[in-house]
């Protein structure tokens, strides 16, 4: 995964109710956990940009 990519939480059932939402990689932190920063476009309120753990995210669609 790489700035640019789509990208969808992994779904579980700790965390169901992020399941629909969709995001863009906007920035890349390397380290340990590959922190991810997201623009997450999602049905209830909108946009949230937050860092995430690589593990966490699932790759929708790179960007070419």
């Amino acid at each position: 995964m790489k700035v640019g990519d789509l990208v969808r939480y992994r779904t579980s059932p700790h965390h169901d109710n992020w399941g629909g939402w969709l995001g863009l990689i906007v920035r890349e932190i390397p380290g340990t956990d590959e922190i991810k920063i997201i623009e997450w476009v999602h049905q209830n309120k909108g946009r949230d940009r937050g860092p995430y753990r690589a593990r966490d995210l699932e790759l929708v669609n790179e960007d070419r």
